[in-house]
């Protein structure tokens, strides 16, 4: 019974990976993040394979079984450590990382030197051991195996927890924080399986992880830029239709357009990835801005950004205006980047019969009456 349920799971994760893999395949983007994670699933699919068939290997006589569990449990315990590395490579490349040749070789050698050490098992018995009745047993050294896994995973975690804690880099703290809470599955899963060897747990709990993380990214593509991690236009009519309803019982509605100074220079003089950075920083301030209020932040444009809320009060939209000046100079100061994010900010008020276009439109046109005032003032 156990044994039928396990083979059940077993195949019904490798059904939806393989699904997974098939619809990534098909994405226009081919960038090396949706690389790395389609190669995550191909891993995770034979570490699957991988007990889907030692379930019926294990403890049978038919000829050349013995063989076979012992070619399955190198690939097994192989590929857990190599998939290990992979999901660092991931992480590094997340983080903004250049992942070159040679680290992305340097990466694989815990995977290369556990393999070394399963196939010397099948005569020392080592990390691994097959019966005489062809049943799996665990040897004296498995826990080197079990060692490099957790170290490997860890080394990702301590760069994911440094790099959210002191919110440098080209990755949103929201995302990062994200792929760290996508480490407690497949920890749980493993910790509670592991005094029991061959039970399910590990690698269906990272088939798990994995799915949800797909079913985030294809929400996200949706719904969210694709850089800043912010909503996108397509957010915009349901936010309004959500706000302008309870526009009367919360308070003001206020609709704020907001531009980039200058950012074409950025772009021109420290080139794109550093312009992509800039955004992103601008995001994260943005998002700082509207902490503890009803309010939506979304990407418009290229270095154009709307941020809809309630802000009760007469002065209030001055008053945040000045708030997100604050804010872009407070980060200028303390991250002392090669550039300074700056930006002008035009509002409009909600009123009786208005549509999401006319408080754009009014918000649009402070934003460059301002613009135009302060190229005149220069």
């Amino acid at each position: 019974m156990v044994s039928a349920m396990h083979i059940e799971i077993d195949v019904l994760f490798l059904l939806i990976l393989a699904v997974i893999v098939i619809q990534s395949k098909r994405s226009v983007s081919q960038q090396m993040s949706r690389v790395l994670f389609r190669y995550t699933v191909y891993g995770i699919m034979v570490i699957l394979l991988c007990d889907l068939l030692w379930l019926f290997v294990d403890g049978r006589t038919f000829p050349g079984a013995m063989a076979l569990n012992r070619l399955i449990n190198v690939f097994y315990i192989t590929g857990g450590l190599v998939l290990a590395c992979l999901w660092y490579v991931y992480v590094l490349e997340t983080l903004g990382y250049t992942i070159t040749r040679t680290l992305r070789l340097a990466s694989l050698l815990p995977g290369v030197l556990i393999m070394v050490l399963s196939v010397i098992s099948l005569h020392t018995g080592w990390i691994f051991s097959i019966d005489a009745e062809n049943h799996y047993e665990r040897g004296p050294y498995f826990w080197i195996q079990s060692v490099l896994v957790i170290g490997v995973l860890l080394t990702s975690m301590i760069h994911l927890i440094v790099r959210i804690a002191n919110g440098r880099g080209g990755s949103s703290r929201r995302d990062l924080v994200k792929i760290l809470g996508y480490y407690v599955i497949p920890v749980t899963g493993t910790l509670l399986t592991l005094p029991y060897p061959g039970m399910p747990g590990a690698w269906t709990s990272a088939a798990v992880a994995v799915i949800l993380m797909y079913i985030d990214d294809q929400d996200s593509e949706i719904v969210r830029d694709s850089l800043t991690g912010l909503n996108n236009r397509k957010t915009l009519d349901s936010s309004f239709a959500d706000y302008s309803r309870k526009a009367n019982a919360a308070g003001d509605l206020y609709l704020f357009m907001i531009d980039l100074n200058d950012f074409k220079k950025i772009n021109d003089t420290l080139g794109h990835p550093v312009g992509d950075e800039a955004l992103v920083n601008a995001a994260e301030i943005l998002r700082n801005a509207v902490e503890g209020r009803k309010a939506v932040v979304s990407r418009v444009g290229g270095d154009e950004f709307l941020i809809m809320g309630f802000f009760p009060g007469p002065g209030a939209p001055e008053a945040f205006c000045r708030d997100v000046a604050n804010l872009f100079a407070a980060f200028n100061e303390t991250e002392k980047k090669p550039y300074d994010l700056r930006a002008t900010l035009g509002y409009a008020g909600y009123g009786p019969g208005y549509t999401l276009k006319r408080l754009i439109d009014e918000a649009d046109d402070m934003l460059y009456r301002r613009k135009a005032k302060a190229k005149v003032g220069r």
